[in-house]
This record gives structure tokens, C-alpha cells and sequence, in this order.
């Protein structure tokens, strides 16, 4: 088989999961809700932010401080926990799908043999 196939094949394994499909469905409804979009949107600016001072050596203290208290505030709203909720449970099947490809292909390296 085909190894585009078989990744193919995979995609719709991972479309045709619960959690994949729970979080579809609350992504669409996320579409329906512009301010819910528009906090989500400056959450996500403000996670890009403190990734970017972290990679630059920046102190990020304050700043994971506020993130932290716009989390709790998004969180008040039962759509964007929702999201978040199902984002969070597809994230991890995909990242646990992403270790085993990774693990399978990473060479190894012998340790007795040096």
C-alpha cells in the first residue's frame, strides 16, 4: 500500500473519532458567534505573544498572569470552554498519533555499541 494512501487513510480515522467530531461540531458553532471568535482570536494573539518573549528570553511572569485571568475569563462563556474543552481532547489524540509516527521513524541509537 501506497504510503500517501495509508496517511490518507489515517486522516479519516482521525475525522471519523468522537472527539474529532465533537470539536467540528464546536468549531461550527464557534463560526456563529462573532464575539466568541473575537475573544478567541485575542487569546490565541496573546499566546503567540508569550511564545515569541519565551523564544527571545524575555521574562513572561506578567504576561502568563494575564493570559491565565483572560482564560478564566473566556471560560465564563459555555461556547468557548466548550471549544477549548473539545480542542483539547482532539489535540491530544492527534499528538498521541504524532509520537507513535515519530517514535516508529526516529532512528535509535544504540547505546552498548559506542
Amino acid at each position: 500500500m501506497n504510503v500517501y494512501d495509508i496517511a490518507h487513510q489515517l486522516a479519516r480515522a482521525l475525522c471519523a473519532t468522537p472527539e474529532y467530531k465533537e470539536f467540528k461540531k464546536n468549531v461550527e458553532n464557534l463560526q456563529k458567534d462573532s464575539s466568541a471568535k473575537e475573544m478567541l482570536s485575542d487569546f490565541r494573539s496573546r499566546q503567540l505573544e508569550i511564545q515569541a518573549l519565551k523564544l527571545s528570553g524575555k521574562p513572561i511572569d506578567e504576561e502568563l498572569k494575564k493570559l491565565e485571568n483572560l482564560y478564566n475569563i473566556i471560560s465564563c462563556n459555555t461556547l468557548l470552554k466548550s471549544y477549548l474543552e473539545a480542542e483539547m481532547r482532539f489535540a491530544t489524540i492527534f499528538e498521541d498519533v504524532q509520537k507513535i509516527i515519530g517514535d516508529a521513524i526516529e532512528p535509535k541509537i544504540d547505546k552498548e555499541k559506542q
